[in-house]
């Protein structure tokens, strides 16, 4: 799948959090304009960072054969696609034929949904204010909060008839070897990692009923 860099917030929040880093990814980061293809290529390197500038691509379940000495007549395959925001279920599609190329193949949609449009992370985002408000409470060593992307779908797209504020967030801190383990093996996360999340959310209800409130709101709902 072809590297969206550029397309979705991941761009914008790279932007943001610029004068976190040291120096020389702090100069890097604050002129895009001129090292996006840099940034690009470095990110696809790393298989986290890989998986905000593309469609990812999971072949997981596979069939084919019923005897160990018969050729199998059919071979089925089932990929599940987690959708870059830059892309739609129609181009995604079509590039995964263009890249089988054998007319032989059939494709089946067996369920599919085009990514949610952006959510609003300005000033005036009652939704992003309050998740920011409570982050940077449960969390005080946190300076900057910056809008990014989630790597996994969510049920929070059936929510999409009641707001056009839509936020995937999880309260956890995650070490990178901790990803491998997501939707896998001995998935799990730490006793102190849980105690933070249900503290978060018991915050965040509260400011969300707080009045008044943090921010106007002037996007629809």
């Amino acid at each position: 799948m072809p590297n969206m860099f550029g397309g979705g917030p991941l761009k914008m929040a790279l932007q943001q959090l610029a004068n976190e880093f040291p120096f020389p990814t702090n100069i890097v980061l604050s002129n895009l304009w001129l090292f996006q293809p840099l940034v690009s290529r470095l990110l696809e390197r790393n298989y986290i960072t890989n998986a905000l500038v593309r469609t990812t691509t999971a072949l997981t379940m596979f069939n084919a054969g019923v005897k160990v000495n018969v050729i199998p007549p059919v071979a089925q395959a089932t990929v599940n696609f987690r959708i870059h925001p830059a892309q739609t279920v129609q181009e995604v599609l079509k590039l995964a034929k263009d890249i089988v190329a054998d007319d032989r193949i059939q494709f089946h949609v067996l369920n599919a949904f085009d990514p949610l449009p952006v959510s609003p992370s300005d000033d005036q985002a009652l939704g992003y204010q309050l998740l920011r408000q409570t982050i940077q409470s449960v969390f005080p060593e946190v300076n900057i909060v910056a809008p990014g992307t989630c790597i996994g779908n969510t049920d929070s797209r059936h929510y999409t008839s009641l707001t056009t504020g839509i936020y995937r967030f999880n309260p956890i801190y995650l070490q990178p070897q901790s990803f491998s383990s997501i939707h896998g093996i001995n998935e799990k996360i730490s006793v102190q990692a849980y105690e933070t999340q249900v503290k978060f959310i018991f915050e965040f209800i509260q400011n969300a009923d707080a009045d008044p409130r943090p921010v106007p709101h002037l996007h629809e709902l």
